[in-house]
Formats: structure tokens, C-alpha cells, sequence
């Protein structure tokens, strides 16, 4: 598994190690130059030394070091060499230091002289200057023509490298150390900045069915963290309520089919206790077979609602228009309706269709129609419309409600939700909304419920005109 801790250090201890590396380099390389124009300038002031003791007289050029200190010169390992020639190569002087090594014949000027290194035949490596110059004359008159001369001297680099090789060395050790002491505050940072997404993890692994009511704060976290937290909150909150309508789905189902048991269960055993005449056996019978019904009733119900909330219905889609569909499902309940005199009032042009399976869409249009004419007020009407929007089509249910208020309408599609003063009509299960919606989702569409003023409410179906081609 990898680690946000451990790469994110890594990756800031090799930026760190890369930085170092380059800082190092450039403090070298500066160092480097100092060092060797330092070095050069002495070269400098040896070739400014040895040029004035070189004099020509009569065409001829020699070098006279009378006075000078030039014990360096004449030894064999002697720090300092020297090579003073003719233009045309021939050598006038050389010292004992640079034994048989050869130098270029390319020299600068005095007032730039060229500088290069060069190896000794016994390994040793001298850093030269070299320059064309004219020597002085010696007092002679009259003057013959002028003679240049090449000179060039040199210092072993010995100094000059050992002075290099300790600033190498002082500059590993102090980015080793460098690199020590950033480890260590890296370590610490990292430590440090993701110690509230620590808290964070170990504040939600706590989190089980049984404390879903948990919230986190964000007062106390990073800017960086605050999104995450707001939609952890978020997905508690549904599943608190996810789990809520579960529970409440399993107990009101258990209730649902303890009632009918019950009474199952009660005539079982009045007829083995007490025989009747052919009468009461018939209408135990008819009781028991109405129970059955009402079950088996419920459980195609829960079937249903099972199969849309996974998904495992094949749609097989057709254009099926609009008003021919809701004429369908109201037919079922027409005779409903005229008992309770819930007058229908459609209207729905005839060239208003969708592209949708017929089965689901009948199901949908056939418990909104149950809906209304179940729970509107006798005697009132039921308002249909349809249009198309933006959105696709659209068909509008409306109903006068006596009983129901704002607060009821988040729950109006949760499974076996009614109202307290519905439960003792056991015809109703509290499923046809909640099968509604969810069919309505499988065709790409959407139920929404609202309050519509006067005491009406209103249920509004979206559909999408065409299927598209992912559905």
C-alpha cells in the first residue's frame, strides 16, 4: 500500500537533494574561479618578474638572473618553471623544474597573456603563462632591428588542487549535513501537515451503522480538507437516512404481514374450535381468502419495488402517446372514482408522446391515478395536463388534499409511508408512490411533489421525449 507520508517525503528529500546538489555545483564552480584567477595573478607578477630580466643586444636575446631568487628554477622538482625561446621555436633557456616537457608554441600578449596546464614528466601537473614581448636593449647605439621573444613560466598546481579538493570536500560534508537537518525538518513537516488528515481517518474509521449521526467539524481543518469533510457529512447524512427508511422499511413490513397472519392464524383457529354451519364455514373461507389476497398483494408489491430499485427490469422501449396511456390507466379506477364521485378533468394533446416502456409507464400513470382518486376529498376533481419543456414531457397530476402538509412531501415516496389517519384502510400498502418513483427513474424520468395553493397538491411527471443512445 503506498503512503501519502512516505511519498511525500521522498519527494521532498530528492528536490532537496537536487537542490543541494546544485547549489554545491555553482559554489564550487565559483569557488573554482576565484581560486584560479587568484592563482593566475600570480603567474602574473612571476612573468611581469621575468620578462624585465630579459634584455637583447646586438639581435641576440638572453636572460640574466643576477640577483634573483631562482633556486626553484634550477631544481628538478622545483616548484616553478620557466621556458624562454625564440619566435621560430629555437630555445634560449630552460629551467632544470621543467626537465623534457614540451609547451605549445600559441602564446598571448602581455596584456593577455595566455594561460594553460600542462604535465611534467614526472607526473607533476604546472599551471603556465606564456606571452610574445619584445626584451629591452642593453645601451648600445646604433640600434639593430627588434627581436621578439616567447616566454613562459609556470607554478605547480599542487597548492591550487589541494586547495580545490578541500573545498570539494567541505562542501560534501556540509551538504551532508544540510541534507541531515533537512530530512529531519521534512520529517517533521510532513508529520506535522498531515497530522489533521490522520485525525480525519481515524475519526471516520469509528464511524459504524450504529453512529452514522456522526458529523464532522470543519473548524478545525485545513482549507484542503474542508470539500472532503462537507461531502462526508453529506454521504452520513443519506446514509443515516438511507438506514432510517430501511429500518422503518423492515418494521413497517413485518407489520404489514403480522396483520394479515394474524387474522389468518385467528380463523384457523376458531374453525378448529368451534365447527359452524355451512354459512360461517363459507364466510371464514372468503375471510381467509381476502387475507390471502392482500398478502399475496403485498408481496408482488415488495417484488416489484425490488426489482426496479435493482435494476433488473429489461425495458423495451416503444413511443407510446401520452394520452392514450393515461386513458388506459384511469379506466381500472374509473369505477372508483364515479363511487366517490372524483370527477377527471384531462387535458392532454393527442400528439404528445414519449419514447418509453409501455409496461412501467402504465404502472407509473396507474398508481398516480390510484393516488388521487384514493386520497382527494369526495366530490372533488382531478386536474391532468401535459406539455413539453425544456426537459422532455412533462404531465401534470393535480388533486385537492385535506390532510397532508409540507412536511409530509419529502416522505411521500418512501416505501409504506401514509398518513396516520390511512392506516385502518388496509386495501392500502403505502408501496404505489414509492413503485411510481422508482419506475420513473428506470425510464430516465422523474417524479416530483408539490403544494399547488387552494389546498391542492401536485404530482409532476418528467420524461424524455427520445431515448438516448447510452439508455
Amino acid at each position: 500500500m503506498k503512503s501519502l507520508r512516505g511519498q511525500l517525503t521522498l519527494r521532498l528529500l530528492v528536490g532537496g537533494a537536487l537542490l543541494l546538489v546544485a547549489v554545491g555545483g555553482l559554489l564550487q564552480w565559483q569557488m573554482r574561479r576565484a581560486l584560479t584567477a587568484e592563482f593566475d595573478v600570480s603567474l602574473v607578477a612571476m612573468l611581469n618578474t621575468m620578462t624585465m630580466m630579459v634584455e637583447q643586444k646586438r639581435g641576440h636575446i638572453s636572460i640574466d638572473f643576477t640577483g634573483a631568487n631562482v633556486s626553484q628554477l634550477e631544481e628538478a622538482d622545483g616548484t616553478e618553471v620557466l621556458l624562454l625561446r625564440s619566435v621560430d621555436g629555437e630555445e634560449i633557456a630552460r629551467s632544470q623544474s621543467l626537465g623534457t616537457a614540451r609547451l605549445p608554441l600559441q602564446v598571448g600578449s602581455m596584456a593577455a597573456p595566455k594561460f594553460l596546464d600542462a604535465q611534467l614528466s614526472d607526473g607533476r601537473v604546472v599551471r603556465c603563462a606564456g606571452v610574445r614581448f619584445t626584451p629591452e636593449y642593453e645601451d648600445e647605439t646604433p640600434r639593430p632591428p627588434q627581436v621578439d621573444a616567447v616566454l613562459f613560466v609556470g607554478l605547480s598546481r599542487a597548492p591550487l588542487d589541494h586547495a580545490l579538493t578541500s573545498l570539494w570536500a567541505i562542501l560534501f560534508l556540509v551538504g551532508i549535513g544540510t541534507l541531515g537537518v533537512l530530512s529531519g525538518f521534512i520529517y517533521w513537516g510532513v508529520r506535522a501537515g498531515l497530522a489533521p488528515l490522520d485525525r480525519l481517518g481515524g475519526n471516520v474509521a469509528t464511524v459504524d451503522a450504529g453512529s452514522l449521526a456522526t458529523r464532522f467539524q470543519l473548524s478545525s481543518l485545513p482549507a484542503e480538507l474542508q470539500p472532503i469533510v462537507v461531502r462526508l457529512n453529506e454521504l452520513l447524512a443519506r446514509l443515516e437516512s438511507a438506514f432510517a427508511r430501511q429500518r422503518r422499511f423492515t418494521a413497517t413490513a413485518a407489520h404489514e404481514l403480522r396483520t394479515p397472519l394474524t387474522e389468518l392464524r385467528a380463523l384457523a383457529e376458531v374453525n378448529l374450535t368451534t365447527p359452524g354451519n355451512a354459512t360461517e364455514s363459507e364466510q371464514s373461507w372468503s375471510d381467509a381468502l381476502e387475507t390471502t389476497l392482500r398478502m399475496e398483494s403485498l408481496a408482488l408489491r415488495l417484488l416489484d419495488l425490488t426489482r426496479a430499485e435493482d435494476g433488473a427490469h429489461v425495458l423495451q422501449y416503444s413511443t407510446v402517446s401520452l394520452a392514450q396511456a393515461f386513458a388506459a390507466a384511469w379506466r381500472p379506477w374509473s369505477r372508483r372514482a364515479a363511487e366517490r364521485q372524483i370527477e377527471p378533468q384531462v387535458t392532454l394533446p393527442s400528439d404528445l408522446s414519449v419514447e418509453a416502456d409501455p409496461t412501467l409507464l402504465a404502472v407509473v400513470l396507474g398508481n398516480l391515478c390510484g393516488n388521487a382518486v384514493e386520497h382527494s376529498p369526495r366530490g372533488s376533481a382531478v386536474t391532468v395536463q401535459g406539455n413539453r419543456t425544456t426537459e422532455g414531457i412533462s404531465l401534470r397530476l393535480e388533486n385537492r388534499t385535506d390532510d397532508l402538509t409540507e412536511t409530509d412531501l419529502p416522505h411521500l415516496f418512501e416505501p409504506f409511508w401514509r398518513k396516520d389517519t390511512a392506516r385502518s384502510d388496509r386495501r392500502h400498502h403505502g408501496l404505489g408512490l414509492a413503485l411510481a418513483a422508482e419506475f420513473a427513474a428506470l425510464l430516465g424520468g422523474k417524479i416530483r411533489a408539490q403544494f399547488g395553493g387552494n389546498g391542492m397538491v401536485a404530482f409532476t411527471l418528467w420524461l424524455p421525449e427520445k431515448i438516448q443512445p447510452s439508455n
